[in-house]
């Protein structure tokens, strides 16, 4: 096992993401040119002693001026990504996804949200898509979204 010199071992960074799915398809968003330009899913990582759910909302809010009316108690999918950085070396980050829906999809272009758009699991490899997006092709189950939300 890997050991950090900035940060003890138990350390994560939590990332709190949202799985809007319509038809089979999945709810992504692209980050501007400035900051990546890469394809990610909505949300982002929690403030000290914020919920899940108050950092997701807060999140969204922030990124693209909606607002959620739906997001499940707990996560459909959990799974850790390990960051290089040039500054710190590198650390993990422990992403939480949840079922979410929004009020409606009319969103606030951003710097971190330039574009939406609802892509099958079979677009995602095509994307240019973020580092802790990295492991979505695997996880991401259409048939996990089938049943009322």
């Amino acid at each position: 096992m890997e050991h950090s010199t900035h940060f003890p071992d138990a350390f994560y960074r939590v990332t709190i993401k949202g799985f809007c799915v319509e038809n089979g398809k999945l709810l992504m968003i692209r980050e501007s040119d400035a900051l990546s330009g890469r394809w990610e899913l909505p949300g982002g990582g929690m403030d000290f002693g914020e919920d899940m759910h108050t950092a997701f909302k807060r999140e969204v809010g922030e990124e693209m001026g909606l607002k959620v009316s739906r997001m499940s108690r707990t996560p459909v999918y959990v799974w850790r990504h390990k960051i290089e950085s040039r500054r710190i070396g590198w650390f993990y980050t422990m992403v939480l996804a949840y079922r979410v829906a929004f009020e409606d999809l009319h969103f606030t272009p951003s710097e971190e949200c330039e574009e939406i758009r609802f892509v099958s699991k079979e677009e995602i490899p095509t994307l240019k898509i973020g580092g802790q997006m990295t492991e979505l092709p695997e996880i991401f189950n259409p048939k996990d979204f089938t049943e009322l939300f």
